[in-house]
């Protein structure tokens, strides 16, 4: 899984699409955030095993089968310090996933009310998605 020559445009297409989207478990929660925008930027699907495997919290716990999610991201991507982390990296904050933009990321969320994407900085953890 790497990233496309025109990554960059697909993401921003990617983000654009979902920014005031409302948070939906199996949908457009903090992995499936995270994969479609992985998907978008290197056409793979990092998620296929949990789609349509889940509808709630606990069935998202379930399809995770006892593994953190951490323990998941380190199975399909290489972590790499925070500080390190580079646009379109998968970063975590309080157990959620969010993209790298920057010295921010941007996850699920509400803001103001309004349901969308978030910029949070801070992260405890990042995954590197792979150039050519």
């Amino acid at each position: 899984m790497i990233r496309a020559k025109d990554w960059e445009d697909r993401l921003n297409e990617y983000l654009s699409s979902i920014r005031r989207a409302e948070f939906t478990w199996g949908q457009h929660d903090c992995c499936m955030h995270a994969a479609n925008a992985v998907q978008a930027m290197t056409g793979e699907d990092p998620a296929a095993e949990f789609r349509g495997k889940y509808k709630s919290h606990a069935g998202s716990v379930r399809a995770l089968k006892r593994k953190s999610l951490a323990e998941v991201m380190d199975a399909k991507f290489t972590q790499v310090p925070p500080a390190f982390a580079m646009r379109g990296d998968v970063v975590m904050k309080d157990g959620s996933l969010g993209i790298c933009v920057g010295r921010e990321g941007l996850f699920v969320g509400e803001e103001d009310g309004a349901p969308g994407l978030v910029r949070l900085s801070g992260w405890e953890s990042a995954w590197r998605v792979p150039f050519e």
